[in-house]
Parts: C-alpha cells; sequence; structure tokens
C-alpha cells in the first residue's frame, strides 16, 4: 500500500462528519499500516489532519488513515469500490 496520501472523496467524507457528528457505532473494514484487513466497530471521536494525512481517531483512540478506509457500514469507499465486503452477515 502507497505511503502517499490520497485524498479521499468529499461524499465519503460527509458520511464519516456525519457519523462523528451523531455519535454512532459504524462498522468499519479498513487497512493498518501493515496492509493487514481489519474489521471492526467504534464511535468516531473526530476527523483530523497529521502531516497532510486525513485520520478519524475512534473513542477507543485507534486512530486510522481516511485512504485506508474500505467501507463503513454499508457505505463503500469510492477508492475500494471494487473491493468485496468482509463483513458478517452473522
Amino acid at each position: 500500500m502507497s505511503a502517499d496520501y490520497q485524498p479521499i472523496d468529499c461524499n465519503f467524507y460527509d458520511e464519516l462528519e456525519a457519523a462523528a457528528t451523531q455519535r454512532r457505532r459504524v462498522d468499519l473494514q479498513y487497512f493498518n499500516d501493515l496492509r493487514q484487513l481489519c474489521l471492526g466497530s467504534g464511535v468516531i471521536e473526530t476527523l483530523f489532519i497529521r502531516d497532510k494525512v486525513e485520520y478519524m481517531r475512534l473513542k477507543s483512540g485507534e486512530e486510522i488513515r481516511l485512504d485506508h478506509l474500505i467501507r463503513i457500514d454499508d457505505k463503500q469507499a469510492p477508492g475500494y469500490a471494487d473491493y468485496p465486503d468482509f463483513s458478517c452477515a452473522c
């Protein structure tokens, strides 16, 4: 995975902002810094920029680069439109 930040779609950013404002728990699929697929959930505490890279911080303290997000709830990130959904329908 490229270390260069790829800005995310503005509409997708709006989805993240809405979830943060509503303080609702979201299901997440994303790549960590080791390029491992991660599935989780949490409440978005804030969105912020560090060294020209956009991140989200969850209430748990975990930070996720926005260009590593694959999916939030049922919303696919535009940069990963062809990526399969690994959420569990259990």
